[in-house]
């Protein structure tokens, strides 16, 4: 019998019952909730597209200037580039 971490276990079970990119996102909106630390409230995450919320027009427009940086602290905290691009969402 071999002898498995439970980590490899659960990365199995998961990717069997197809629910490892829905965990994958969840872990990705989370990391993204605390780089925006109130700024903007993640909503999903989708094939390298983080939708956000953000309360106005002009929040948006800051964020899109900033864009790149946010980006770069997001995947420097997931340790890999999974996120490619933002997609806003204003809240009315």
């Amino acid at each position: 019998m071999k002898n498995e971490n439970i980590k490899n276990i659960l990365n199995r079970r998961l990717a069997h019952y197809g629910l490892s990119r829905t965990i994958d996102a969840m872990r990705i909106c989370e990391v993204a909730g605390k780089v925006a630390a109130g700024e903007f409230e993640p909503i999903s995450f989708r094939r390298g597209n983080l939708k956000i919320k953000v309360k106005s027009p002009a929040k948006a427009h800051l964020l899109r200037l900033g864009q790149g940086a946010v980006l770069e602290k997001i995947n420097k905290e997931l340790g890999e580039e999974l996120v490619k691009r933002i997609v806003f969402k204003i809240e009315g």
